[in-house]
């Protein structure tokens, strides 16, 4: 088992921590005790997130600043990246060469973080963590236009959403409001809630991805890579496929078959694990060199990869699967960068 002395971000963010000193609208977490721990909050909705570098200042007055805005082409790639410290969606238009947004998203938004955007209608979907449910925009938009929430009593803190093939709506919550087990949310299409599945270890759930073929996965911090299915949102047991890796990042699927993780702690800085699934032993993988690479995205036909590393407050491009890099953007200056969907404009 290894030991952190660092504390890994939850998921990067939901880190939501017993604070100290806050009067002056910002604070340090104390460190946990306990190695691999997720401190979680006091406040209900006052974020502290943690990192492997050290505890990284956030600005409780963030969010106010930053204005909605959409100048991106309507056609064409785009990625969208959560900043879950100032309440923002940042877009960029191409691939990563250090611009400045083309757009902005504010509306509606409290502590974002794992997205999705949905191939054949080009919608973004967001997992609202601290407004406890899942927002969708059209691409364009400033301002959501469909909200999930997971009607179960108490609520549930959103780390990641994803999209099936049937239109079914599905999220992973790391806990719920009263810090218990975390969980998958189902929904259908039209936004009727299907039900609420508890992680089948009590651990905290953090990212998933579901197949073409209706197989669904997601990862947690035990840590392990479960695998089941949930057809029409009424999902079954889930299994551990036995995948190997250290701390819980995104997971996306790539070709249709493939399962690709990212290893927030991997060796060099997090890395890629690309698994041939039913084959889960012997992934290839290359290695990011990032302060804490948290969640990503794919650009399945081009091999681009891109995702974000929270404690440097950028998100970067690189090649897939080789993991050389490409270019970077910077994120806003007390941000704290976690989701990353890209928009394509052909089919995958």
């Amino acid at each position: 088992m290894v030991t952190r002395t660092p504390i890994r971000a939850l998921s990067t963010a939901v880190a939501l921590v017993f604070l100290v000193g806050c009067s002056n609208g910002s604070a340090i977490a104390p460190k946990p005790s306990v190695p691999q721990g997720h401190a979680r909050t006091l406040m209900g909705r006052i974020p502290v997130v943690l990192s492997p570098i050290g505890m990284l200042r956030v600005n409780f007055n963030s969010g106010q600043r930053f204005m909605d805005f959409n100048r991106c082409p309507p056609a064409g790639p785009i990625e969208y990246i959560s900043d879950f410290n100032d309440n923002v969606i940042d877009i960029y238009k191409g691939n990563f060469a250090g611009q400045t947004p083309c757009g902005r998203l504010t509306s509606g938004l409290l502590n974002p973080q794992g997205m999705f955007v949905k191939e054949s209608t080009h919608e973004l979907y967001v997992a609202n963590t601290n407004d406890h449910d899942v927002v969708v925009f059209r691409r364009g938009a400033t301002s959501p236009f469909k909200t999930y929430i997971d009607s179960t009593a108490g609520g549930q803190l959103p780390v990641d959403v994803t999209v099936a093939k049937d239109g079914t709506v599905m999220a992973t919550n790391i806990v719920d409001v009263g810090f218990n087990v975390g969980s998958l949310s189902t929904w259908h299409k039209d936004g009727a809630f299907v039900g609420n599945f508890p992680n089948p270890n009590g651990a905290l759930d953090y990212f998933l991805t579901v197949q073409k073929d209706g197989t669904v996965y997601f990862d947690d911090n035990t840590p392990n890579l479960y695998k089941g299915s949930c057809p029409a949102g009424a999902c079954g047991s889930f299994v551990a496929t036995g995948a190997k890796f250290v701390f819980p990042g995104g997971v996306r699927s790539a070709d249709g078959d493939d399962v690709v993780l990212q290893d927030q702690e991997g060796a060099g800085g997090g890395d890629v694990l690309t698994y041939e699934p039913p084959d889960f032993g012997s992934p290839t993988s290359c290695a990011i060199g990032a302060g804490d690479p948290v969640s990503f995205d794919i650009n399945r036909t081009q091999h681009h990869y891109f995702y974000t590393d929270a404690p440097n407050n950028i998100a970067v491009e690189i090649d897939y699967p080789s993991c050389a890099l490409i270019g970077t953007v910077p994120g806003n200056t007390s941000g704290v960068l976690v989701g990353v969907a890209r928009d394509e404009p052909e089919t995958l």
